[in-house]
């Protein structure tokens, strides 16, 4: 049977950009001289049976020469191949993985004289607080099989580290990786620091919340040093190689009016770029079908609900006794929605077994375009279904196998309901007064019995609210301090566990590069599948999932009653609010742990708040 793919606008943004389609794989005949085969091998990925033909390379070249003269040919192809959109990041992976085989048989009859034979040295880092390293890991793999020596230092990475590492193996530049955007604010602290410190090696920075923009106009202003802003692995790959060249090695020096004129000309240059791309944006979003993509991710959600849900103002005015009038804008949510009984007040842990439930919630566009980049580009719909049916899906299937058999997945929950009442912006969460232990189901108050004698305040959450427009927050959607009723909140932390992160590492460390993607990939989907099908738990226990679309699909673009909100996301930027969502459900129980930038540990693992009411649907507080 067909398998359809749903359409996600984010990931068809990317590709529209990408236009990433696969090369077909070079021929190498029979009569291909051992140079042609070996650097035909390191462009098809082709490591099977490699060793016979650096044996006979071996007769006439050293070492070093196959390595500079030979297999960096063929990953400089790889490399023109990726950046013209002919090949795919999979396929270039496994290049990289040829090219690590081969390196390894060679080196054994390299001599020690030879010493430290690379074009450079990166000291690569996530900067502090966060823990993704996906990203920072595919620039050391492309750098370190294209001649480069990286030193990798990790994730959660403070600047001290980085420039005593710099320091100790005399690098050549630093590059600094973070996927949040409070990691751009840390790379920026990084700057000026080094910039009072007269530290001017250069830098690279890469990660999902960076732009050109902020990086052209914000960062080269504060820092003296070379910076540059990777979009991809590839970029830093660039970098360095100017950097080896000696074209960027020389800063320029230039007059205050030279000065504004390269400002204006970026400025220029910048707008132009985003007005090219805001252009692509809506021809694709013209396109869009009913159907979404990742949770929380969707471009298309957040605009097409940011318009349809439009509701008016209420303008209350306060006399603060001082007959000042003070005015408080609020949205016209209706408070009077019905409140679902919550099956019980407190939290519990679970953990889920049936790993075939969880995939069955995997939204496969996020997986297969988004985390592993099989990118249609400009392909017809056979060449693109092809690709699908013999790489991808195949792919998708035998890994879902070895998760169950080797138990690489390790589902657990915490979730919770708890009595509340907003005011202003405010969520009050409330406990019960004669109960210590709270971090279990709660005996002593019940959805049945609670009443204003028996709990108290526990503790708020106070949410932004949009300055303009609807003026929406997400405590409009509860009842409030006015009403006789409490209303109920749902929270939860999901996670596949430690393992799945240590095992992602072991595959990079082996150099089984292909498989790093693709494992890493899927352990995030994952969680945020696990993350969707427990929160249909919710509704189901809340006795609103009778709302759901029947298609598990149409959940990714909100089939359902309510909203599922993320600390960090646009309609709850604060992330530093994790902090009081684990004094309510104690995550460590699950494993799940905060680093001192407020972000879950191990990755792959989710947090959300979750609203019942029929209005919440996803927003932006500008």
């Amino acid at each position: 049977m067909e398998r359809r793919l749903v359409f996600d606008p984010l990931v068809e943004l990317m590709a529209y950009y990408a236009d990433a389609a696969s090369v077909e794989t070079i021929a190498v005949s029979d009569n291909a001289t051992i140079e042609e085969r070996l650097k035909n091998r390191i462009i098809n990925g082709d490591k099977l049976g490699i060793d016979s033909d650096l044996k006979k390379a071996l007769e006439t070249y050293s070492a070093l020469e196959i390595i500079n003269d030979i297999l960096l040919e063929g990953m400089k192809v790889v490399g023109e191949l990726f950046g013209s959109g002919q090949m795919q990041l999979p396929f270039v992976l496994q290049s990289a993985e040829t090219m690590k085989t081969a390196v390894a048989y060679l080196e054994p009859f390299m001599d020690k004289i030879e010493g430290n034979n690379s074009k450079g040295t990166m000291v690569l880092a996530t900067v502090k607080g966060d823990v993704h390293d996906i990203g920072k890991n595919l620039v050391d793999i492309i750098l370190s099989n294209n001649g480069y020596k990286v030193v990798n230092l990790g994730i959660k990475v403070p600047l001290e580290t980085m420039l005593h590492a710099a320091e100790e193996h005399n690098a050549d530049a630093i590059g600094m990786s973070g996927l949040l955007v409070k990691s751009t604010a840390i790379m920026k602290e990084n700057l000026e620091v080094m910039q009072a410190r007269g530290v001017d090696i250069p830098v690279v920075l890469g990660g999902a919340a960076l732009n050109r923009r902020f990086v052209d106009k914000d960062l080269k202003a504060i820092y003296n040093g070379r910076l540059a802003y990777a979009q991809d692995a590839f970029d830093g790959l660039h970098f360095m190689r100017e950097l080896a060249e000696g074209t960027v090695t020389e800063r320029e020096v230039i007059t205050e009016e030279t000065k504004l004129g390269q400002e204006a000309k970026i400025e220029q240059e910048l707008l132009r770029t985003e007005s090219i791309e805001q252009r692509a944006a809506d021809d694709v979003y013209q396109q869009v079908s009913d159907a979404g993509g990742s949770l929380d991710t969707s471009l298309k959600l957040q605009r097409e609900q940011d318009s349809l849900a439009n509701f008016g103002v209420n303008v209350t005015v306060h006399d603060d006794g001082s007959h000042q009038k003070i005015l408080e804008l609020t949205s016209d949510v209706d408070r009077n929605q019905p409140i679902p009984v919550a099956p019980f007040f407190g939290s519990k842990v679970v953990e889920y077994h049936i790993l075939d439930k969880i995939f069955e919630y995997i939204n496969e566009v996020a997986l297969i375009r988004g985390q592993w980049q099989f990118k249609r580009g400009k392909r017809t719909d056979e060449e693109y279904n092809k690709i699908m049916a013999e790489e991808a899906y195949p792919a998708l299937n035998e890994l879902k196998l070895r998760c169950k058999r080797e138990r690489l997945l390790s589902p657990k929950v915490v979730y919770g309901y708890f009595p509340c009442k907003a005011v202003g912006n405010d969520l009050i969460i409330y406990r019960p007064k004669q109960q210590d232990d709270v971090y279990t189901e709660w005996t002593s108050v019940t959805p049945t019995t609670i009443t204003p004698e028996n709990t108290a305040e526990w503790l708020r959450f106070t949410f932004p609210r949009q300055a303009d427009g609807r003026h929406l927050c997400l405590s409009d959607f509860f009842r409030t301090t006015h009403s006789t009723e409490f209303d109920v909140v749902a929270f939860q932390v999901v996670t596949v566990g430690s393992v799945a992160s240590d095992y992602a590492h072991q595959l990079f460390a082996k150099g089984d590069f292909r498989d790093y993607l693709f494992f890493h990939g899927l352990s995030v989907e994952v969680a945020e599948a696990l993350a969707e099908y427990w929160h249909k738990m919710v509704r189901t226990e809340l006795g609103i999932a009778v709302n759901d679309a029947p298609d598990i699909r149409r959940l990714f673009s909100q089939g359902y009653q309510g909203s599922r909100y993320s600390f960090g996301y646009p309609a709850c930027p604060n992330l530093d609010d994790q902090a009081k969502l684990f004094q309510l459900l104690k995550p460590e129980r699950i494993g799940v742990t905060l680093t001192e930038e407020f972000q879950l540990v191990p990755e792959q693992s989710t947090s959300a708040i979750v609203c019942h009411h029929k209005e919440a649907k996803y927003f932006n507080v500008r």
